[in-house]
């Protein structure tokens, strides 16, 4: 590239080129790389005591309810010193861990305390992705954020694309797009909200069909945001023409933030996204109350409700999931359908 000297006219690739490198070198970068497995380090006293014994419980009971209803795969011999969460759902994972983490230190592990760990964990993790969320708007200066979407923000820490995580992605996207806006003459705090706000639909759950761009736009129309940084929002995969500066300086920030040497591998991305298919298959089946991709994505647990899918409808319904997997999902090797009908009946006795 030339430099800008009096009288020294750039072309418009050369200019164009000047504000990418502007805009770079004043944005220090990190990679974060995260796993699919959260591991929790037992002590010596916890193992003396035969913490994973309790975790298993009789006949397996304890470990399986709580994989079950975590939606997890608990890995209790890999190592002697530690249990490993598998899960490709970060939130899950992370749930998971919270209140397993809770269940060990109590020490008494049953159904019950189960239960009401996983809320109480759910609860805690909610807590921290709002204020992750919170602190993320802070640093950028970016206030008037409604609620509903600074919680789905912050859950945006939990997650990863390509290894780049996910909402230190949006903040280095928000800075950038600040950066280009400042050099250009445009509005600052604009680009930057715009910027911070672009993947939102990454975090949004399987009831939104579209593209993460445009489910991203949809969310942030419903919660107040104006019509430019909803088109910017929609636009930045181009599933929806560009046609404004803010549109193309989140496009550029975008690319420059998931482009940079090492930011990003696809291995991670691809499994995550394949798990994903799986889950959404299964829960548009009529009587399916939940569905949990397992197993590095290699077995797909589905959960019936037991009052509308009888005993003998299971098998054939496992067959329908397992062969509609195979039509709409590209996947190598096998993938294991486990469909489980339970009934749980509970009553009071009181005085």
């Amino acid at each position: 590239m030339k430099p800008s000297l009096p009288g020294y006219f750039l072309t418009q690739d050369e200019e164009a080129r000047r504000l990418l490198a502007i805009a770079v070198s004043r944005q220090a970068s990190r990679f974060v790389a995260e796993s699919t497995v959260a591991r929790i380090k037992l002590t010596e006293a916890q193992i003396k005591d035969g913490i994973k014994g309790k975790i298993v419980g009789k006949d397996g009971r304890n470990s399986r309810y709580f994989e079950e209803q975590a939606g997890v795969d608990l890995v209790l011999n890999e190592f002697a010193d530690s249990v490993l969460i598998s899960c490709f759902d970060s939130f899950r994972r992370e749930v998971a861990r919270v209140a397993l983490e809770q269940l060990i230190q109590d020490g008494r592990i049953q159904v019950a305390k189960i239960d009401e760990s996983l809320i109480q964990a759910r609860n805690l993790v909610d807590r921290q992705v709002r204020e992750a969320g919170s602190t993320a708007a802070a640093q950028l200066g970016i206030q008037g954020l409604h609620p509903a979407i600074i919680r789905v923000l912050g859950t945006l820490k939990l997650r990863q694309s390509f290894g780049q995580n996910q909402l230190g992605h949006s903040i280095e996207t928000a800075w950038l797009a600040g950066n280009l806006a400042a050099e250009l003459g445009f509005d600052v705090p604009l680009a930057r909200r715009a910027g911070l706000l672009h993947d939102l639909g990454k975090a949004l759950d399987q009831t939104h069909d579209s593209g993460h761009a445009l489910a991203g736009g949809e969310f942030a129309k419903k919660y107040g945001e104006t019509a430019e940084v909803v088109q910017a929002i929609s636009a930045h995969h181009e599933e929806l023409g560009p046609v404004s500066w803010l549109d193309h300086l989140v496009i550029a920030a975008d690319a420059l933030s998931g482009a940079r040497p090492g930011a990003r591998h696809g291995s991670t991305q691809t499994a995550l996204d394949r798990a994903t298919a799986f889950e959404k298959i299964a829960l548009s089946f009529p009587g399916v109350s939940s569905s949990f991709a397992v197993q590095a994505g290699r077995e797909l647990r589905v959960f019936v409700d037991g009052e509308k899918i009888p005993d003998e409808a299971v098998r054939p319904l496992a067959r329908q999931i397992a062969d509609e997997i195979v039509k709409q999902v590209q996947f190598p090797g096998e993938i294991k359908v486990t469909v489980l009908r339970e009934i749980r009946v509970v009553e009071v006795a009181s005085r």
